[in-house]
């Protein structure tokens, strides 16, 4: 199974809820080589509108205790800081297999770890997330 897969397959369940329900949440997807290589497209994965909560957010699976991010995460923060620009909740939403917590890390505290010549976050850093929470 492709990295990440199943943990963007509950989202995509999460997505058909929330549509059923009558809101809206969606999946961008990019345009890729057959392969699998990113050519252009997907800012980040996922938007999910309500009356009351709009959100940008990117998923990723992490098998550590900690998340250690790369230049394509550093890409997509740049898109989700728009996004909180223009009123959005924005996020990279983790999902740490070790202690199988879901947690949300705002886009600031992902560029405040940057600025610090940091390319990690710990789990401390982030915030539980349910979308009727917020």
């Amino acid at each position: 199974m492709r990295r990440g897969h199943s943990f963007e397959t509950q989202l995509d369940k999460l997505a058909e809820s929330i549509n059923a329900a009558g809101y809206h949440m969606h999946k961008n997807h990019p345009c890729r080589t057959q392969d699998g290589t990113y050519l252009s497209g997907e800012p980040y994965d996922y938007d999910l509108f309500t009356p009351d909560y709009k959100a940008a957010f990117d998923a990723k699976e992490c098998h550590a205790d900690k998340w250690y991010f790369t230049d394509k995460e550093i890409r997509q923060a740049n898109n989700l800081k728009k996004c909180k620009n223009a009123g959005f909740e924005a996020f990279f939403l983790i999902y740490f297999f070790t202690t199988k917590k879901l947690l949300a890390f705002d886009v600031d505290v992902f560029t405040a770890a940057l600025c610090e010549n940091r390319k990690y976050l710990s789990q401390a850093e982030g915030s539980a997330w349910n979308w009727k929470n917020s």
